[in-house]
């Protein structure tokens, strides 16, 4: 049986970069993308109970980092704080094939951070809303309303990026929801 140091060494070496880039689209900034991989490798590692293989404990690590980027908004919103990051932040090029990518990840940052981890647990992990309310705690129906509203907030703020409601919401192919204009499923 592997020890914990092995396990962590195997993930940050076969799966680090997947990790980081995770964070990056729930942080949208590197340094902040870094420091919640970091913390959420501390929560999975910290304890004698460390997930073994490197499956489980990627899996561990991305749930960590879920809790940890909501915790950390909940925190900031009772307590908020200047950046002063802000000032040292280059724009970024945009060239023409990285419009779309910018305006996507700009779109994405600016939702709240329930309803962000919501839409990158199922459009980038692929989780249907019952997925994802099992992974975070939630009630399907809290679920539901963080996919429809992040939605409907991207549209109305960054335009269509083809993302449909009932697609957010559904359990895949077999099952479809079909989201009512003031919010109800069908």
């Amino acid at each position: 049986m592997p020890s914990w140091g092995d396990t962590l060494e195997a993930v940050m070496r076969e799966r680090g970069g997947a990790l980081f880039a995770y964070a990056y689209v729930l942080t949208g900034d590197a340094d902040d993308a870094q420091d919640l991989v970091q913390e959420a490798l501390v929560r999975a590692f910290r304890r004698r109970g460390a997930p073994q293989g490197v499956d489980p404990a990627h899996a561990y690590v991305k749930r960590a980092m879920q809790t940890a980027f909501i915790d950390a908004h909940r925190r900031a919103t009772a307590r908020p704080q200047r950046d002063h990051r802000e000032a040292d932040r280059v724009a970024p090029d945009h060239a023409p094939a990285t419009d779309t990518l910018d305006a996507l990840m700009d779109a994405v940052t600016s939702l709240p951070p329930r309803e962000r981890t919501c839409i990158v647990m199922r459009y980038l992990d692929g989780l249907s809303a019952q997925a994802i309310a099992h992974e975070l705690g939630l009630a399907p129906g809290s679920v539901r309303r963080y996919l429809h509203d992040g939605i409907a907030t991207l549209r109305r703020t960054h335009g269509d990026f083809g993302l449909e409601p009932a697609d957010a919401v559904s359990g895949g192919a077999d099952h479809h929801v079909i989201v009512t204009s003031k919010g109800g499923t069908r």
